[in-house]
């Protein structure tokens, strides 16, 4: 009779072992709900591809020395090492996780890397591995607002999607492209390209959509009070627009082909034209300066350099101090850690 009790007994004890275990996997799986204002990278960043992202002390940049796989770094470009081999495009990031486009099969070889598709993924920050993808979709420009992901959707008609950042709640937001990328105080700005190209706003909170202001401007960034952009009815100028009043300052006349905006006093920008130039300007419209002579373009910020590539071309990638005296050189730690990432491990 004991030894049935202590059967039974043994049995309900592995059972409930085997419950316990099971449910704090679930827990351990779930993913967490970000604090309210929670955006994964900047617009200037997103807007021109979003190639580096920094967050929580590193920065998380797809290397072009690499086959854009997915590399981290400090901000002073120690620390550096590959985290996901596949191509990649839009990285965003909260506290735990990294998500991102993939845009094929990264530099790796086997089957792993045949079957890696297209579409938004979502990967832990300490254990990039443990990945997951979210949509397969062919797209672009994916933005993390509070806990869900918009992106564009060009598989058939072009849409603007939203899906969960736990895979869940799809849905289409806008049945056009909007370009997903300028997020200021948990409202979604974005040039109307259904109607008109006149700024809306959108909070995904209430799901409301307003007209911001009447100006057409293109990639509009908008830093409190300002929305910088291109004045696509004058000349493609570089202005700055007041959200609230509709003031308008021209920055500067020449025709201007992209920007990025710093947390502090500047404007990185590229201009076109018989002589085309990256420059870079105060907000206010002073100390203009070329930071370099030619044509680039993937303009990203971090908070120590300020990166770009030639137009055209994925390599070398160029670097400059963000502040301070304006210095080019060439993105070398990234050449240096892709050749020892490519490079078979030798017993």
């Amino acid at each position: 009779m004991k030894s049935k009790i202590f059967a039974v007994g043994s049995i309900v004890c592995i059972l409930a072992l085997a419950i316990s275990f099971h449910i704090v996997s679930r827990i351990n799986d779930r993913v967490p709900k970000n604090p309210s204002g929670t955006v994964g990278n900047t617009s200037g960043n997103l807007y021109n591809g979003g190639i580096f992202c920094e967050n929580d002390g590193y920065v998380y940049f797809a290397n072009a020395y690499d086959n854009n796989a997915l590399y981290r770094m400090r901000p002073d470009e120690s620390e550096m090492t590959r985290l996901i081999a596949s191509q990649t495009a839009s990285i965003n990031a909260d506290g735990k996780y990294l998500y991102y486009y993939q845009q094929g099969s990264g530099s790796g070889t086997g089957l792993g890397y045949v079957i890696n598709t297209t579409g938004i993924y979502r990967a832990e920050k300490e254990n990039p591995k443990k990945l997951a993808c979210l949509d397969r979709i062919f797209g672009k420009n994916v933005v993390l607002i509070d806990n869900a992901l918009y992106y564009s959707c060009i598989e058939n008609d072009a849409t603007t999607n939203k899906i969960d950042i736990d895979g869940e709640n799809k849905e289409v937001v806008f049945d056009f492209d909007v370009l997903p990328t300028c997020v200021y105080d948990s409202t979604l700005y974005y040039a109307n390209n259904k109607d008109n190209q006149h700024l809306m706003a959108f909070t995904p909170e209430t799901g409301l959509t307003r007209q911001a202001l009447i100006d057409d401007i293109y990639m509009p960034i908008v830093d409190g009070s300002s929305v910088y952009g291109i004045d696509v009815h004058n000349g493609y100028a570089l202005v700055c627009v007041n959200l609230y009043n509709g003031t308008r300052t021209t920055l500067d006349t020449e025709w201007t082909d992209m920007l990025n905006v710093t947390d502090g006093n500047y404007i990185y920008y590229q201009t076109a034209g018989k002589t085309p130039q990256l420059k870079r300007i105060y907000k206010d419209g002073s100390h203009m300066e070329v930071v370099s002579e030619g044509a680039y373009n993937a303009i990203h910020v971090t908070s120590n350099f300020v990166y770009f590539n030639g137009f055209g071309s994925t390599i070398p990638v160029y670097k400059t101090p963000v502040n301070g005296a304006v210095n080019v050189t060439t993105f070398d730690a990234a050449a240096t850690a892709a050749a020892a990432a490519m490079t078979p491990n030798k017993k």
